[in-house]
């Protein structure tokens, strides 16, 4: 058999953090919206219907949230590639990760400024 990557998506994660430059951002906490698409194999979790072998979502999904509360960073850039450094980092069955983050309050009249990275293992 021929292994194919899994893709799980956890999409419009939003919360509040410390993010920007300037003085009072780095105060008031502002909102961020986190788009995460992570890729690894299926197979050991489709056939034992094991959670501990795949990756729990929800469990990833407050590890980043906590990550980046506490990182406080200044720059979207590095947010972004730090999370995905994380991903990485703490999940050795992932092979590869997008993390796409939103700043809907940084551009007046614009949805959003964003940023997107892919990092491959």
């Amino acid at each position: 058999m021929v292994v194919q990557l899994g893709k799980i998506e956890i999409k419009d994660l939003g919360f509040e953090c410390i993010l920007g430059t300037l003085p009072f951002e780095r105060i008031k906490p502002q909102p961020i919206v986190l788009n995460i698409s992570i890729e690894f194999d299926f197979y050991p979790a489709a056939i034992s219907e094991n959670i501990e072998c795949t990756v729990d979502y929800a469990t990833l999904a407050s590890e980043i949230r906590e990550y980046v509360c506490e990182s406080k960073f200044q720059l979207l850039e590095t947010l972004t590639f730090n999370t995905g450094k994380f991903i990485l980092e703490k999940y050795s069955r992932i092979k590869n990760v997008t993390v796409r983050v939103e700043k809907p309050l940084a551009i007046p009249g614009a949805k959003a400024a964003s940023a997107e990275i892919h990092l491959k293992r």
